[in-house]
């Protein structure tokens, strides 16, 4: 994905609850609340117990504390996905 393109998406899914995955095959959950030039912020969404579950490869899945902002470089995503809850 393009820079470019992965910027005009996360401005369209601002807000809202996505998916990210990076090209290093990193998967982040969260709602995006800040876009720039060169960086998307998520705000990292958590399960009941309000920890925060990512996929690290090839690691696994990895918990930390939900309500944190991650900072995801737009050059490094692969993809976009929409979450409808």
């Amino acid at each position: 994905m393009l820079k470019e393109d992965a910027y005009c998406i996360c401005k369209l899914y601002m807000n809202r609850p996505v998916q990210l995955q990076t090209r290093h095959g990193q998967t982040h959950h969260g709602t995006i609340v800040h876009v720039d030039s060169e960086h998307v912020y998520l705000q990292l969404s958590g399960d009941a117990n309000g920890q925060a579950r990512n996929f690290y490869p090839p690691y696994g899945y990895g918990y930390g504390a939900q309500n944190q902002i991650m900072t995801l470089a737009l050059f490094d995503l692969l993809a976009i996905t929409l979450l409808l809850l």
